[in-house]
């Protein structure tokens, strides 16, 4: 799968698996606000273009990166419960 930053372009590969995703988020870097993911130096970044917004954590990351790949599902979306609704 490939996933993109939202800010730079930058793309990174890999096959998916959850060792992978996890791999992404925790060692490499990658973050997310909303729906865009974010590489990990756009992540370390995030405060100077971003005043007292913070980024999502790792679980947040983690849920857009598993529901890019699900393209059945469409791109991620909140789950009700969470305060968003559905289309």
């Amino acid at each position: 799968m490939k996933i993109q930053c939202s800010c730079c372009g930058r793309k990174c590969s890999f096959p998916y698996s959850a060792d992978n995703v996890l791999r992404a988020v925790y060692t490499f870097g990658w973050g997310s606000f909303g729906s865009a993911l974010y590489c990990p130096e756009c992540s370390n970044s995030w405060d100077e273009r971003n005043k007292n917004r913070p980024q999502a954590g790792p679980d947040h990351t983690i849920r857009v990166i598993d529901g890019l790949y699900q393209p059945e599902r469409g791109p991620y979306r909140r789950r009700p419960e969470e305060g968003a609704y559905e289309e």
